[in-house]
């Protein structure tokens, strides 16, 4: 009975309100129309999206979603490409905050990214999902991925690498949920690509 009547109230209200072409009130929500339209008022990327992730080519529209509005973007670290290096790290800066991290390895153990993302995710309280037999695996807006890896050094003096992993780490979500299809989209393209590149297959 009580939803009825705030109902029946709500429809009066809306009655005696009712905004005329001409009114302020249609002027206003036809401005703001305009303005959802048009973008205008909301945050924008107002910067050229990297046409690679840490000198490997990649296709912006992996990355689009995972980059921040912002006016500047400025990258630091290592590249991607090359077998000196066992380990390496490269970080994509938006109007000076961090925007995309990614770390990579040649291990000496025989790893899983489930594994490697198992005991962070536990630590940080978040859910941890996991496919292709643990090789991909992530949390909130971090995601792993691992492949074997022979015939180059570990990051473990004097020992062969077993596994390559790559994790890369985002800031710009709202879910969990919302980001890991993007997440998984851009581990499952740059993964085999990126282990090639650091020697191992």
């Amino acid at each position: 009975m009580a939803d009825h009547i705030d109902g029946s109230h709500h429809l009066s209200s809306a009655a005696n309100t009712r905004s005329w072409p001409g009114s302020p009130t249609a002027l206003a929500a036809a401005f703001m129309l305009v303005l959802l339209i048009s973008g205008c008022g909301g945050p924008r990327v107002n910067y050229a999206l990297p046409k690679d992730l840490c000198s490997l080519p990649v296709s912006q529209d992996l990355i689009r979603p995972l980059f921040p509005p912002g006016d500047q973007v400025e990258f630091d670290g290592d590249s991607l490409i090359g077998k000196e290096k066992a380990k390496f790290i490269c970080q994509y800066y938006v109007d000076g905050n961090t925007a995309l991290t990614a770390d990579s390895r040649r291990r000496s153990e025989n790893v899983t990214a489930e594994q490697l993302a198992k005991p962070i995710a536990r630590a940080v309280h978040s859910k941890m999902w996991s496919q292709s037999d643990g090789r991909i695996a992530g949390f909130d807006g971090t995601i792993y991925g691992t492949s074997t890896c022979s015939g180059a050094p570990s990051d473990s003096y004097g020992q062969p690498a077993r596994t390559f992993s790559l994790e890369i780490s985002v800031n710009n979500f709202t879910s969990a949920e919302s980001v890991r299809p993007h997440l998984r989209k851009l581990m499952t393209t740059l993964l085999p690509n990126a282990a090639r590149s650091r020697g191992c297959h």
